[in-house]
């Protein structure tokens, strides 16, 4: 019942939060939401030109195809990103307001997750209507989908808290950014790699499995663009490393909190 009486006093706080950050990102902005768009849609183009004219990747409707992994990637990514800063940039109202500062981050992911939406509803009846397999898949979307905002929930938990005692934490997700989006699946599947490449079988496996947002991205684009059931190896990989991400987060969280307005 103290859970359920504390959910109810903060909730109105945490759609406060979110609707601000979603002010802020976009206060003065001719277009508003639809620049979230545009980022996306450029390099959507870009990698369409390199990789289908000039490296022949034989992916089907490969702009399709790399809209949905960026999709993923800017739910994750980008959650992560604004989670790990978002303490820090409300530093005033931690430091003097008492109320669950998990609210802050998670109110800067759920902002954030509002483009991931955006592109799924772009997306969605494109793959419905490009796709060659099945449409049954698509009733475990939701479910991938929920997985992988719980794990950005998590990893933003972790980071947001972290950060406030080193603030080099926010500064090493800029310098890895670049690099973690190329050896995740989001612009190649692993059964379209050149032979040369398919030869190093483990460095495959260490890219498909030590990556935690590799198989995520696979299962949103199997049953969203691909129209197939996600293996059973990456499902129990999305749901393990979700809860696990969850309930570390959460008591990392918990356990910084208490010092969090003093160090800040």
């Amino acid at each position: 019942m103290a859970t359920s009486d504390s959910l109810i006093r903060t909730g109105p706080l945490f759609r406060n939060l979110t609707r601000r950050e979603m002010r802020q990102r976009y206060k003065a902005s001719a277009l508003g939401l639809g620049w979230t768009l545009i980022n996306p849609l450029l390099v959507v183009a870009a990698y369409w030109v390199v990789f289908k004219f000039l490296f022949g990747t034989p992916i089907p409707n490969y702009a399709l195809f790399l809209f949905v992994g960026l999709m993923v990637w800017s739910l994750f990514f980008g959650g992560i990103s604004v989670g790990s800063q978002s303490l820090i940039a409300n530093a005033s109202l931690v430091t003097k307001v008492r109320f669950p500062r998990a609210i802050i981050p998670a109110a800067a992911i759920s902002a954030n997750a509002v483009i991931a939406l955006v592109m799924l509803v772009i997306a969605l009846p494109l793959c419905i209507w490009q796709t060659t397999g099945s449409l049954v898949p698509l009733i475990a979307l939701p479910v991938f989908l929920a997985l992988t905002f719980a794990l950005t929930i998590g990893l933003g938990l972790i980071l947001s808290a972290v950060n406030v005692y080193f603030r080099d934490v926010e500064h090493v997700l800029q310098a890895i950014g670049v690099p973690w989006f190329f050896i995740s699946p989001i612009f190649y599947t692993y059964d379209t790699l050149p032979a040369a490449a398919q030869q190093h079988e483990t460095i495959i496996a260490i890219l498909h499995w030590a990556n935690p947002i590799s198989p995520f991205v696979i299962a949103v684009q199997d049953t969203l663009f691909f129209g197939t059931w996600p293996s059973p190896a990456d499902t129990i990989y999305c749901v393990v490393a979700a809860a696990v991400a969850l309930i570390a987060g959460w008591l990392l969280f918990r356990r910084l909190e208490p010092e969090m307005a003093v160090e800040l």
